[in-house]
């Protein structure tokens, strides 16, 4: 057992559900998994061994967890349950739960990554909000670096370069290498450095590169030495002292072509974390397509489909799923939806209060909160600066207003940016579906009600032109 190993404590009065959590994480060897079947005999385990965190099922009681706090008050505690309404879950952090994970929702990379982040922000390792900026900053390098690979005017030796040259201001490493692996030699193909010139085509004995673990693996591999010392055996830093890396295999039709990997001489301030694996994934993948000269098909459409900002679902991508919606309605008389129109009456005030940086944090904060106020299969995009589209199905008319007063409540809550505590004051307009006949018609429906709304002074306003039947006015 290494000193990197986390020590999972299981309390499941199911072995089957236990058994399910093993195998989960089981094909990672960084777990310890042990497990109780109930409380008393976890009491036990806690006083005589130490865990990093602990997994407890939700039957076996709230209570349970301020009986482990009695015992370790130092361990972060995430529930698993099968209720899935917003008020329970609330319950239940309330409780002193660090997390809540659905039962039905769990999936090994979403387990892993809920048990190392829980770990990392109880431990003060992770600032939330500064976390999230400087994602959202990463993302907008993201976004540039997709536009200068989708827009054809540069050679693929230009388009390599400047994956290489955002990935080590992504990572904030020093060097950036794709590499050529040909037997156990690794040839530099192409290279950047914000310290030296890299020569192309040098060649290095794969086994004392970083990049020789990295082939071994189908998952990107991130080593900093700072905070894993055992990787000080490796011949790689014996002969360069390097003290960061992040690499992953780059494929070319299905073969290992090779490596495209980034590392520095300096530690890292802060730890790898789950979104930079994400990004170089992303990564590789335009390398792997640029190496075959195919247009980056799936990342283009997975990124025409999303805002950058706040990662929902974007104004063109929205509107057809409203245009469906809207065909829907002229072929059965019982299917009804709403369409909402929310827009914040004192933007041009907030404004003046954050900066860039901080205006793209404060939207993605307000995009977030929309979300956790709607159904799972409610749509949430964002339409335009301030604007944010909301389509709800299958509801009436007393569904629809308990939404907008739920978003009301949510909304204005204070929100802390940097030093500044901001009062939103939210605006919502109401379309509910009847005969429209086109999306345009509806859209301009619901921005006449935001207008409504904010000309009669009320949080939102709803038009209801000509429902169908009497069904529309009624409770379900």
């Amino acid at each position: 057992m290494t000193d990197d190993t986390i020590n999972v404590l299981i309390i499941d009065d199911n072995s089957e559900s236990i058994e399910h959590i093993r195998q989960l994480v089981s094909a990672c060897h960084e777990f310890n998994i042990s497990h109780c079947l109930n409380l008393e005999s976890s009491l036990q385990s806690l006083k005589k061994q130490s865990f990093d965190i602990i997994l407890l099922q939700l039957t076996i009681g709230l209570d349970a967890i301020k009986q482990l706090r009695l015992i370790k008050s130092d361990i972060p505690i995430v529930v698993m349950g099968w209720i899935n309404d917003e008020a329970s879950i609330e319950e239940i952090l309330k409780s002193g739960a660090n997390e809540y994970l659905l039962e039905n929702d769990l999936k090994e990379n979403k387990l892993r990554r809920t048990i190392r982040f829980t770990i990392a922000q109880y431990k003060g390792q992770i600032e939330p909000l500064g976390w999230t900026t400087s994602l959202v900053n990463k993302l907008h390098l993201m976004e540039s670096l997709y536009k200068t690979i989708t827009q054809n005017t540069k050679e693929p030796h230009e388009q390599i370069q400047q994956i290489l040259k955002t990935g080590c201001d992504l990572f904030d490493l020093e060097i950036g290498i794709f590499s050529r692996i040909e037997d156990n030699d690794y040839i530099v193909e192409q290279g950047f450095s914000k310290i030296h010139p890299v020569k192309e085509n040098q060649k290095f004995e794969l086994k004392k590169t970083f990049c020789s673990i990295t082939i071994e693996h189908s998952e990107p591999i991130a080593i900093d030495i700072v905070r894993k010392p055992k990787w000080k055996k490796h011949p790689c830093y014996l002969n360069t002292g390097l003290l960061s890396y992040i690499g992953i295999n780059i494929f070319k039709e299905k073969m290992l072509y090779g490596t495209l990997s980034f590392f520095s001489s300096n530690p890292k301030d802060q730890p790898f974390r789950e979104s930079d694996f994400d990004f170089i994934k992303t990564m590789a993948e335009w390398m792997r397509n640029i190496l075959s000269q195919v247009q980056t098909s799936i990342d283009a459409e997975l990124l025409d489909m999303h805002d950058p900002v706040t990662g929902l679902m974007n104004k063109q991508t929205f509107i057809e799923d409203l245009s469906s919606c809207v065909h829907r309605t002229l072929k059965s008389e019982y299917y009804y939806f709403a369409l909402l129109f929310f827009d914040i009456a004192n933007m041009h005030e907030i404004n003046t209060q954050l900066d860039k940086s901080q205006t793209r944090n404060f939207m993605k904060l307000i995009g977030k909160r929309l979300k956790t106020q709607l159904r799972p299969r409610d749509t949430i995009a964002r339409f335009s600066e301030t604007t944010f589209v909301i389509l709800l199905e299958d509801v009436y008319i007393n569904e629809t207003s308990f939404a907008a007063e739920r978003i009301i409540a949510e909304i204005q809550k204070p929100i802390s940016i940097g030093k500044n505590i901001i009062n939103v004051i939210p605006s919502i307009g109401i379309a509910l579906s009847s005969s429209y006949k086109t999306t345009e018609d509806i859209i301009n429906d619901a921005e006449n009600a935001i207008e409504n709304a904010r000309r009669e002074q009320q949080t939102f306003y709803v038009i209801n032109p000509q429902p169908r039947n009497s069904m529309l006015q009624s409770t379900p």
